[in-house]
């Protein structure tokens, strides 16, 4: 009765959601309209000038920022960036800024929900358990037990109660999740980075026995559990759920996502930048003709960058997040553009300013302009600019080494699709040249261990092919050969995130070029 009484009140929701959709993307239709006249306030309020300077991070914008802290009223925090391709940033937030960024975040789903008409909207996101300075914790973080409503609607939110909490210590992440979707049978699924979702499927694959215990135990004894866990299984379980648990429980074998979570119709995740490889191997788990993928809007820590549109199930990135000043610049040209200058079929990199310290701040990152939408450009997050490394002039790009990647995995016969690919510069004291290490993410089976035999020697020749400068350093001596590295995804998630990899793992990127040192990632991590 209550898994009826539960879908019921989805049912109600979700026809709310719908509806809200249909006004707020009234409203985003109006922002638009209203988009010059909004951008020439910003302005004159940021006090915006020829004379204002473009700014990198760095000693003058963190100045910046602590001024924009002290000016504020309200509660100041700091959200760390993940560091990913350099050293980390201090990002100002308060509490209205989260807020903000969360109606950002609630305005592109009720909107999804209209413009896909998802009729189960009940969303399960990948969040982290654990806490931590990243903006990602800060915006997921809870104090107690969400309302009734909220969990019908997002399940997810009762993984912050201490009760499941002590289910993750003693099951793991995936067996909690794993779970919480089984009895919730959630429509959307939502991670920020497709890695997460896929590292999720593959652990069910690879160690099913493992992931699967707690709804084993849970199936066989329900009442040897916390009464406060069976009163979360109460409140969030769904029709047929009974069936579902038990169908997990006398399998051997690891299931599909038909199995736990039939009602799944779409998944939101970002698609821009380094991520084409997991979105691929999604697709093996979540495939085009069942699961829509919904594109997430770009947003980075320090700031919103781009906003959906959605026109005849269509989707375009415009820059129209509120608070934020847009400008851009084309490689080569000092000239600074706005958003109704840029042409389609050119690339630019994104300038910002915002109340938060941010004056003019060259955000790195480049976007191809695709077509316009009314007088805004739909704008697809390419790459970062300044992803590249240098040990004596060879300027390796991370472009050069994505498509070294993508012809070794041709010539390997596709054995290394499945797998991870990453460069990673190295300078180690005991060798008298430096070398690009060459790390494959795996999960260690024997199939990509005989494929790195050849790996080095064949990166080594791709990378010279593609960069001549990289090419001359290597003739000369000045550059060592390419090593090859095999790393789990656990052991790769410390290193690049310098030890705190339990709880970064929403913000983590997989990049296919790390300006770090494979000695001071390892120096980090150590004193992480």
């Amino acid at each position: 009765m209550r898994a009826l009484i539960n879908d019921s009140l989805r049912f109600s929701i979700g026809a709310a959601i719908r509806a809200l959709g249909a006004v707020v993307t009234v409203v985003h239709r109006l922002r638009i309209c209203f988009f010059s006249y909004n951008q020439n306030r910003l302005v004159r309020k940021y006090k915006i000038s020829d004379q204002t300077p473009v700014r990198s991070y760095g000693k003058e914008l963190e100045a910046l920022v602590r001024d924009a802290a002290s000016s504020k009223r309200d509660v100041v925090r700091f959200a760390m960036t993940s560091g990913s391709t350099g050293t980390p940033k201090r990002v100002l937030f308060t509490r209205k800024r989260l807020r903000a960024l969360k109606l950002v975040f609630s305005d592109f789903y009720v909107r999804s929900c209209w413009a896909f008409w998802i009729k189960r909207t009940t969303l399960y996101v990948f969040s982290s358990f654990s806490e931590d300075e990243s903006l990602t914790s800060m915006l997921l973080e809870e104090t107690r037990l969400p309302s009734y409503f909220s969990t019908l609607q997002a399940p997810y939110r009762v993984q912050c109660h201490p009760a499941v909490r002590k289910l993750r210590l003693k099951y793991g992440d995936t067996a909690v999740r794993l779970w919480v979707l089984t009895l919730s049978n959630p429509g959307v699924l939502y991670s920020t980075n497709p890695s997460t979702v896929s590292t999720f499927f593959d652990e069910l694959r690879s160690n099913w026995e493992f992931c699967s215990k707690l709804i084993r135990d849970w199936w066989h004894d329900c009442e040897a559990f916390d009464p406060d866990v069976r009163h979360i299984a109460h409140r969030i379980t769904s029709r047929g759920s009974t069936e579902r648990l038990a169908a997990i429980a006398g399998s051997i074998n690891a299931q599909s996502i038909d199995t736990y979570a039939p009602a799944v119709t779409s998944y939101i995740c970002w698609t821009g930048g380094y991520v084409k490889a997991f979105l691929e191997r999604l697709e093996k788990y979540l495939p085009a003709d069942r699961y829509r993928l919904i594109p997430m809007y770009s947003m980075s820590t320090e700031t919103v960058e781009t906003i959906a549109d959605f026109r005849s199930e269509s989707v375009s990135f415009l820059p129209n997040a509120p608070g934020v000043l847009y400008e851009f610049r084309e490689k080569g040209d000092v000239r600074l553009l706005k958003p109704h200058q840029l042409e389609p079929g050119h690339a630019y990199s994104l300038i910002v300013s915002d109340n938060y310290g941010l004056l003019r701040y060259d955000t790195g990152d480049v976007f191809l302009c695709r077509k316009r939408v009314g007088n805004l450009p739909d704008l697809l997050f390419q790459c970062r600019r300044n992803l590249e490394y240098s040990f004596t002039g060879e300027k390796l790009t991370a472009d050069q080494v994505t498509a070294a990647f993508e012809n070794t995995i041709s010539l390997d016969g596709n054995r290394l699709s499945d797998q991870f690919l990453t460069c990673i510069p190295s300078q180690p004291d005991s060798d008298p040249v430096p070398h690009y290490k060459v790390v494959v993410v795996t999960d260690g089976s024997g199939v990509v261990q005989q494929s790195l035999g050849n790996l080095s020697k064949t990166c080594d020749r791709f990378f010279a092919d593609l960069n001549c400068e990289y090419k001359a350093k290597r003739d000369s001596g000045r550059l060592g050969p390419v090593r090859s590295v095999t790393m789990t995804r656990w052991d790769f998630l410390k290193l690049t995130t310098g030890g705190k990899s339990e709880s970064w793992e929403g913000q983590f990127k997989f990049l296919p070029l790390y300006v770090q040192t494979w000695e001071a990632m390892t120096r980090m991590r150590d004193e992480g």
